[in-house]
Formats: C-alpha cells, sequence, structure tokens
C-alpha cells in the first residue's frame, strides 16, 4: 500500500507544478495552444503502455465510459475558459475550492466508501487549510462568493459548472483506471481532446504561430507536459489501490503547491493567514497518508 501512498503525494506535487506551469503558459501563447500541446505529449508518451490494450476499448460499456470521461474533459475546458473571460479571476477561483468536497462526494456516493470520524476531521481541516491559503489580505471569499454583485456575473455560473465536471473527471478517472487500465484511462481522453484541439488551431490558422512558441519555450514547455502527465498517471494508479475519498483528500492538496511556487518563483507575497492555511492544509495532508499507509 505504501507506494500507492507515495504515487499520491507524487500526484499532488507535480499537479501544483503542472498548474503553476499552465498559468503561465495560458498567458504566454494561449489556452488552446497549451491544451493542445499537454495533449500531445501525453498521447504520445503513453501510447507503448497502451497499444497493447486498444483492443480494450471495443468492449461497449469501456467505450461509453470512456468516451464519456472525454466529453467531460471538453465541457471542463470550454466551461473553464468562459469562466476566466466572464468572471472575475477572484472569484472563479473561489468556486473552484469546491473540487475537493465535490470530489470526495463522489466517491462516497458512488464507490460506497466511508471516512472514519478522525478521518473526516483531518479533510475537514484541510480543505479549511486550503480556503485560509487562498483568501487574499483583508478580502472574505465567503463573503465574495455570496455577494449580489458577483450572483449576477456569468463567470460565477459558469465556474460552478466548470467545478462539477472537473470533480466528476476525477471520479470517472479512477472509475475508468479500474474497469481497463490506468493508463488507457489517461490516454483514450487526450488522445480525442487533443485532435479536437488541433482542428481548432487549424480552423483558426494558428498551427505556425503555436509551432513558433513550442520553438520558443520548448524545454519549459517539456517540463510543463512532463509533470502534467505523470501526476494523471500516478493519480490514476493509485486510484486503483486507495480509498478514493483519501485519495482525493490528499492529491487535490496540489493549490498549496502552486502557491508556493507562487512565492519562490514570482515572489508573490502571503500574510500569515496564508501562510498558516498552508501549512495546515500540507500537515493534514500527511496525516492521511500515515493513516491510509497504517
Amino acid at each position: 500500500m505504501n507506494i500507492y501512498i507515495f504515487y499520491a503525494f507524487i500526484a499532488m506535487i507535480l499537479w501544483g507544478i503542472s498548474d503553476f506551469s499552465m498559468q503561465y503558459f495560458v498567458r504566454k501563447i494561449g489556452r488552446i495552444a497549451t491544451l493542445t500541446w499537454v495533449g500531445i505529449f501525453g498521447t504520445v508518451v503513453l501510447f507503448p503502455f497502451v497499444k497493447n490494450d486498444l483492443g480494450i476499448i471495443f468492449n461497449i460499456n469501456n467505450f461509453y465510459f470512456l468516451f464519456f470521461l472525454t466529453l467531460l474533459h471538453i465541457l471542463s475546458a470550454l466551461l473553464l475558459f468562459s469562466a476566466f473571460k466572464h468572471g472575475k479571476l477572484s472569484v472563479v477561483e473561489t468556486v473552484m475550492i469546491a473540487e475537493l468536497p465535490l470530489t470526495i462526494f463522489w466517491g462516497i456516493l458512488f464507490f460506497k466508501e466511508t471516512l472514519t470520524l478522525e478521518q473526516s476531521l483531518i479533510v475537514g481541516a484541510l480543505f479549511g487549510g486550503i480556503i485560509l491559503a487562498t483568501l487574499k489580505k483583508r478580502e472574505s471569499k465567503l463573503k465574495q462568493l455570496f455577494s449580489s454583485s458577483h450572483w449576477i456575473e456569468k463567470g460565477v455560473f459558469l465556474a460552478m459548472g466548470a467545478v462539477i465536471v472537473i470533480s466528476l473527471i476525477n471520479y470517472f478517472t479512477a472509475t475508468n483506471a479500474r474497469l481497463t487500465t490506468p493508463y488507457l484511462a489517461i490516454w483514450f481522453p487526450w488522445f480525442v481532446f487533443t485532435v479536437f484541439s488541433l482542428a481548432f488551431l487549424l480552423m483558426k490558422r494558428d498551427i505556425k504561430r503555436t509551432f513558433i512558441n513550442l520553438r520558443k519555450n520548448w524545454l519549459f514547455i517539456l517540463f510543463m507536459c512532463l509533470a502534467n502527465c505523470i501526476a494523471w498517471v500516478t493519480f490514476s494508479i493509485a486510484s486503483t489501490k486507495i480509498n478514493f475519498s483519501l485519495l482525493s483528500a490528499i492529491t487535490l492538496c496540489y493549490p498549496i503547491i502552486a502557491i508556493f511556487l507562487g512565492v519562490v518563483v514570482n515572489k508573490e507575497k502571503l500574510s500569515k493567514m496564508q501562510y498558516a492555511g498552508a501549512i495546515i492544509a500540507l500537515f493534514c495532508s500527511l496525516l492521511l497518508g500515515i493513516y491510509a499507509y497504517l
């Protein structure tokens, strides 16, 4: 069991690195181009691990689950990008915090998993730590979220849709990893999503600029793609052996890693409350790992 707990922490760390990197490249080379290179990398690198299992896709039940997961990936991208376009970043980030409890909820509902009282308390403290870590100085997330001026923005409702879909992606990735293979559960949605992304770039006649940006930033793009790919694979593998609710609580602590990278790399300033929240979240994540190991 200990190796799968290790995979969960690897996923958390690399998701944080990937998330931080993606934020940079979305602004630098564009959203679709960033997702395209992530998809191409994952599709090519993971192909040797799935080529002998491609026949599994043609099982009608497996195909339905995999194709539904693919549609969720496409829908989440459309909703999240639209949310960032129409809504305020601070409000969208507030809504996205709900990914953790929603993902755990799907695990409890569909996998019929349960958490002990101690585990539930630790998960609650972890969630509270993430909220504290993302609070801005002199701003209240709850006040922002329930402000009438924010609720009339389209971005909020789009973000709510996105966070529901993303939490479902986490659940269906675990489901497909158990039904098929952990690699196929990642590869098939990325393959289809990459085809759609490339088709979009061709329609926009933006392929040339996409390759120019790759040539200029290939090393950093490679690092981003590698981190994201390994994170998803380790999450998928771990989901076949670990209680899904505990796995989600550990891996979805990844925003804290991105926050620390923002401090170290971008020299961003955090309040004492944000530091406290980040430390609480990471400590609770480690506690959950110890519980799962025991």
